[in-house]
């Protein structure tokens, strides 16, 4: 017998969502749902580009009660756009503004009973590409039953205890696989409240925080949570935080967790699987696996049993497996520099240059591969104080000469994208400009 998951697993007086300010409950939840089948086109797939986290949870509940397919592009740019629409032409392009209108409050929405829904735990409901950070993004398709199973797995590890309907607010578009699993899945499936919005700085976070009575959780990104740190007061009630998508410091972790008043977790996954473990940052640098998970190292590759998955995992990152359940994080594979018989980490270099005193922000990157295989070394500096020479004569105190980059370029600020990323092809042409 085939597994069944509800569409919605909240009780008839929760809240699945603040929208413009105001609670909806299950029933007009379901009710919304409702209107928004019946504007959904015929078409096997949906691009959702909805940029209100209400209108893309509705917009993609609906189309998981139709059978239909999410498309969640990592780029909301015309070109990567069209690519899709090519890639996938049996597919519809939804907006906020082709279902705003469906939302609105005529006064009866919550003394209409409409029916939730049964899904498979086969069907494929989105897939979502790569952020193509380190090169073209590839596509993830993703069943109700792979989601399910691992939102269950983190419910378990981040509240053993229960949830007593926290308000998840979260920086990150639901597009990319962190904010999809954290602010569209976890509403879905764990009974959790989600916030409509998408706020960027920390004034905008503790705004929307205001629109609700219940605790919060923060869904974010290390950059963001070191902006939030510098808002020493304003953080009421705020159940914990949750972070991912690029490393996290122990510094910015524990300064973090004094200055908002909650634990702070992060979750370390990708596009493939969603979450793979998690770790208290201030108190652990080993992670721990989801509960069912294993990875196997091997000399050519990192691999990954993930619950609901049938192939294993390629991962793409350096790990050093501790027992059974915990591991390091070394860095990316494509992370290892070597030159001249020698080795070197991107981040570690990266790490080194940060560290120089009057440096506020910098990354070493390679721009491109030689044709007869050399490479050759980047870096983009944020500074106000030093200048190109006085920099490579600090560098090359920590760092083998093989390993200077050239060029080196100061810039006013780093191209960092919504996550917090910062992409190959954006640093080639920042280099370049």
């Amino acid at each position: 017998m085939n597994k069944m998951f509800k569409l919605l697993n909240h009780s008839n007086e929760s809240v699945v969502a603040i929208y413009q300010g105001r609670p909806i409950f299950k029933a007009a939840f379901l009710l919304h749902i409702e209107r928004s089948r019946k504007r959904l086109s015929s078409h096997k797939y949906a691009i959702n580009l909805c940029d209100n986290r209400y209108h893309f949870l509705v917009t993609f509940a609906a189309c998981v009660s139709l059978g239909k397919i999410s498309l969640l592009p990592n780029s909301k740019a015309p070109n990567e756009i069209a690519r899709l629409a090519k890639l996938y032409p049996d597919s519809q392009l939804i907006d906020d503004e082709e279902v705003a209108d469906l939302y609105t409050d005529d006064g009866n929405e919550n003394n209409i009973s409409v029916k939730n829904f049964d899904i498979a735990a086969q069907q494929i409901v989105a897939i979502l590409f790569t952020s193509g950070t380190t090169g073209k993004a590839k596509q993830n398709p993703k069943t109700w039953g792979q989601l399910n199973e691992s939102s269950i797995r983190v419910r378990k590890r981040f509240w053993a205890e229960g949830l007593t309907s926290q308000c998840i607010i979260a920086t990150t578009p639901p597009q990319h696989m962190f904010g999809f699993e954290t602010s569209i899945i976890y509403p879905l499936t764990l009974g959790l409240t989600m916030h409509d919005s998408c706020p960027f700085y920390p004034l905008d976070i503790q705004q929307a925080a205001l629109e609700t009575p219940a605790s919060k959780i923060i869904i974010t990104t290390p950059l963001q949570l070191k902006t939030c740190v510098e808002l020493t007061q304003g953080w009421d009630n705020i159940d914990s935080i949750i972070c991912a998508t690029s490393p996290l410091s122990t510094d910015i972790a524990n300064n973090a967790e004094y200055v908002l008043g909650a634990d702070v977790f992060e979750i370390y996954g990708c596009s493939e699987s969603g979450a793979i473990a998690t770790r208290r940052t201030s108190k652990n640098n080993q992670w721990k696996l989801l509960e069912d998970y294993r990875i196997k190292v091997s000399k050519n590759a990192v691999l990954l049993k993930a619950i609901g998955y049938d192939e294993l995992i390629k991962i793409s990152d350096q790990i050093k497996v501790i027992g059974t359940h915990f591991f390091y994080l070394l860095g990316r594979s494509e992370d290892l520099v070597k030159i001249g018989g020698k080795r070197e980490s991107l981040s570690g270099l990266t790490c080194k240059l940060k560290k120089i005193d009057g440096i506020d922000d910098g990354v070493f990157f390679i721009p491109k591969k030689e044709a007869n295989s050399r490479v050759r070394l980047a870096a983009l500096v944020v500074s106000s104080v030093l200048n190109k020479g006085e920099i490579m004569q600090l560098l090359s105190q920590t760092v083998d000469a093989v390993f200077l980059p050239r060029p080196l370029k100061i810039v006013i600020s780093l191209p960092y994208n919504k996550l917090g990323k910062l992409p190959l092809a954006d640093l080639i042409k920042t280099i370049n400009l």
